[in-house]
Parts: C-alpha cells; sequence; structure tokens
C-alpha cells in the first residue's frame, strides 16, 4: 500500500472516529497493508483517548486474535479439501497433524483469497466511547465442540502463570497447540493492570467471537455478555 494511499485512509478514518463511527477491518489473510490498516485505525483511537502508551499492548492483541481467527478459517477449508470431518475426533486429529505438516507462510495468502471465494472472514469492530475501546474480532466459522473443550484448558492453564516463558516450558511441546497467543494476551493485559476478565472468548450466530475492552475511565464496569461465553476465570 503506497503512503498516498495510507494518508488519504487516515484523513477519512480520524473524520470517521471524531464523528463516533464504529471503526471496521475485513481480512480474508493477515498480509502487510492489513496490518498497516489495523495499525493506523489503533493508533488514531488511542490518541483520540489518550492512551497511545496502550498501542503496542493493544496491537499485538489484535494481531494475535486476527491470526487465530485466519487459520480457524482457512483449516476449515483445508480439512474439507482433504476429505476430512472436523467434527470427528478421528479426523480431526489426522487433519491436524496434516495441516501443521505442510501448512507454510506462503500457503495462506493463497488460502486467503480460497477463503474470500467461500465468504469466510476475520471482521474487527472497533466500537469507542469517552469510556471504553470495545474491540471485537469474528471470524464466521464456529469452533468445534472438541475445540471449545481445548480453549477451556488453555484458558484455565493460562490463568495460573504470570511468566510467558514458564507456560511455554510447561505447556510448549503440546501438540496440539500451546496456546501462546492466548498466554501472551493475558499476560499484556495482566501487565498493563486491566483486568483479563475484560478478554473473552465466545460463539454467537454461527461465529466466533473475541472481545476485548480496553478501559478509558479508571471507574469502567466491564460490560460482560454471559451468552454463549467462554468464561476465563470465576
Amino acid at each position: 500500500m503506497d503512503k498516498s494511499k495510507l494518508r488519504q485512509i487516515e484523513k477519512n478514518l480520524r473524520k470517521a472516529i471524531d464523528n463516533g463511527k464504529v471503526i471496521r477491518i475485513i481480512s480474508y489473510a493477515m498480509s502487510s497493508s492489513v496490518e498497516k490498516v489495523m495499525d493506523r485505525v489503533i493508533q488514531c483511537l488511542l490518541e483520540k483517548y489518550n492512551k497511545e502508551d496502550l498501542k503496542s499492548v493493544v496491537y499485538t492483541c489484535i494481531k494475535e486474535l486476527m491470526i487465530n481467527g485466519t487459520k480457524a478459517n482457512i483449516k476449515r477449508i483445508f480439512f474439507e479439501e482433504n476429505g476430512l470431518d472436523i467434527y470427528n475426533e478421528t479426523d480431526y486429529k489426522k487433519g491436524i497433524a496434516l495441516y501443521k505438516e505442510v501448512m507454510k507462510e506462503e500457503l495462506t495468502l493463497e488460502y486467503g483469497k480460497r477463503a474470500k471465494l467461500k465468504g469466510l472472514y476475520v471482521k474487527v469492530n472497533f466500537i469507542h466511547s469517552a469510556e471504553v475501546l470495545k474491540i471485537e474480532i469474528v471470524n464466521n466459522t464456529e469452533i468445534t465442540p472438541q475445540e471449545e473443550v481445548r480453549l477451556r484448558e488453555k484458558f484455565a492453564n493460562i490463568m495460573k502463570y504470570d511468566d510467558l516463558m514458564q507456560y511455554y516450558m510447561d505447556y510448549g511441546d503440546d501438540t496440539e497447540g500451546a496456546g501462546m497467543g492466548l498466554a501472551l494476551i493475558m499476560i499484556l493485559l495482566m501487565a498493563e493492570g486491566i483486568d483479563p476478565g475484560f478478554f473473552r472468548v465466545g460463539i454467537s450466530n454461527n461465529a466466533t467471537v473475541a472481545k476485548l475492552e480496553i478501559p478509558i475511565v479508571e471507574n469502567y464496569e466491564c460490560d460482560r455478555d454471559r451468552d454463549h461465553v467462554i468464561r476465563i476465570h470465576d
């Protein structure tokens, strides 16, 4: 993306933010252009509410969640193309092993094109006010029952740690996935004094939704949507 186009995007973006509009990014695969746009959206929003110091944390969290959503969509396509039923435990184990063996970075952009053709996307909604920045990362495929169980287990394990390296040492050889991205998000939030309860993952309208709230004011109370939400902690 050239600089002139990026400047025009930023000009339109700042106007939309000043008008209180919801900002949306839709992606089919993580690319450098998507990352550049995301970077400017986060920068402009945090400047608006004098929270620029949180940029690296917010950017890292959103990028991790977008990558997770992109991988989930690609994985569905991969299973389908290899004649595997993602809801069947035997097929799931076989498919995950094959996916990890053959899926390389250069293939993700190609699969991103296939995801677009199939209407599979990752959408990021930035809903902002003087009290809170609400971020929703939506990928329009539901996690499977076995994935939900594993996700709950990962969250439960992550909550026992405040040291990412120690978590990696304990779970880094997990063949199903170490959940390092989730651990990173939780630890980054806690390091900034942000309640990890402001981050949750759930299922809504046949989609997987991750919600992250960044308080602007100190006395902000989390807007918890408890329907179909995977609780991170009690």
